[in-house]
Formats: structure tokens, C-alpha cells, sequence
């Protein structure tokens, strides 16, 4: 059986300078941050601590097991969020990871659709480069009841910004094909009931 905690250790953990960028409901950025996030094992916990470079503020948090809602596949990507859903307010994160790079996003979701999303890219190969024009302004298009947005080349984040109905089937991913053409992607996908469901690429490519 595949040991997704130590999967996720493997792929993930180590020292990452990141660069948060967070974008209105329209892609447009707000601001942006810097940060470097300390990922570890320690006596069987996992440890994670973020230090924002701006004014060395911490954010710690420190778990033994895996959260019940948290997906890992056997490439290292992961997401997190919660199990069940309704048409209110819910948050999701998911990151893929590309050797010493890792590509992120937290979305957050209101009564009235897409509320914020983050968007993080995170290097352990020194500091972040400013690859992304100041504001950035995502590049979207429509993907059936989706959208799709492009934060930089070979990124597109998977997003719903509609106004739900209970029943409705919803989800977000990340997909980012590398220089090399390899794709690296992590979707999360909830049924009709609300509820959390396997992961599956096939919804990435026939959406509803």
C-alpha cells in the first residue's frame, strides 16, 4: 500500500522561498508577498512554519497524521479543503510540485461565487524570481461551467465562479506544464451531495 504521509514528505518537504501573489474575484492581483516556508518530520510530527520576509511574522502548524480531507497523490501534488461542501462559503488549497518547484493556489469561495484565489509559486532553488508583471492580471477563458485562469505560461488554474445551487457538481484544480512538457496536475472534485470525491483526471479534460 502506498504510505501517502511519507509520499508527501518526500516530495514536499525542505525549505521554499515562495512568492504569494493574491488576485481579486477577476484575476487582477492585490498585492503580493514574499515568504519562506520551513517544511519537516520531527519526532513523527510534521511541522510546517511560514515566515512572511516583509516583517518575519510566523505562522506554525504541526500535524501527526494526515487531515481525513486531505488528497495526496504518488507524485508528491496535494490538496486540501473541507469534505463536504454546500453552496456557501468554502476554501480549498492545492499545490503540484515539479522537483526543487512548487506551484500553488488557495481558493476561496462566497455565496455569490468566486470570491479570492492566491496564487504561489515556490522555488528551493534561492529566491523567487519576478517572473510575473506588476499588477498581474490573469489571462481567462471559459472551460464549460469554468474557468480557466493563467497566471503565467504553462499554468492554468481551474476555477467555478458561478453562483451554485445545491446538487450543482463543482471542483478547482491546478495544472502546470513544465519547459519540458510534462504536465504536473492535482484536481479536487465534489459530487452532487456536496461530498468529497476520489481523485480522477478525467474531470479536467470532460467537465460536467
Amino acid at each position: 500500500m502506498n504510505d501517502l504521509r511519507s509520499t508527501l514528505l518526500i516530495y514536499n518537504s525542505g525549505i521554499w522561498q515562495g512568492c504569494f501573489v493574491r488576485l481579486n474575484h477577476t484575476g487582477k492581483e492585490q498585492e503580493r508577498f514574499f515568504t519562506s516556508l520551513d517544511v519537516r518530520e520531527t519526532d513523527g510530527v510534521i511541522q510546517t512554519c511560514l515566515t512572511y520576509k516583509d516583517n518575519g511574522r510566523q505562522q506554525s502548524m504541526n500535524f501527526a497524521s494526515l487531515p481525513p480531507s486531505m488528497q495526496v497523490t504518488q507524485t508528491g501534488h496535494w490538496s486540501t479543503g473541507p469534505s463536504f461542501i454546500t453552496p456557501w462559503n468554502w476554501v480549498a488549497e492545492l499545490c503540484v510540485v515539479n522537483q526543487q518547484q512548487r506551484r500553488r493556489m488557495i481558493v476561496r469561495h462566497d455565496v455569490s461565487g468566486l470570491d479570492r484565489v492566491i496564487y504561489v509559486v515556490e522555488t528551493k532553488q534561492g529566491a523567487v524570481q519576478q517572473n510575473t508583471p506588476q499588477p498581474l492580471q490573469c489571462q481567462s477563458k471559459s472551460f464549460g461551467s469554468l474557468l480557466i485562469w493563467s497566471p503565467e505560461p504553462g499554468v492554468e488554474l481551474f476555477l467555478d465562479p458561478r453562483n451554485r445551487q445545491q446538487g450543482d457538481i463543482t471542483g478547482c484544480g491546478i495544472r502546470w506544464r513544465d519547459h519540458n512538457g510534462i504536465t504536473h496536475q492535482i484536481l479536487r472534485l465534489y459530487n452532487t451531495a456536496g461530498a468529497l470525491c476520489p481523485l480522477s483526471d478525467r474531470w479536467i479534460k470532460s467537465p460536467n
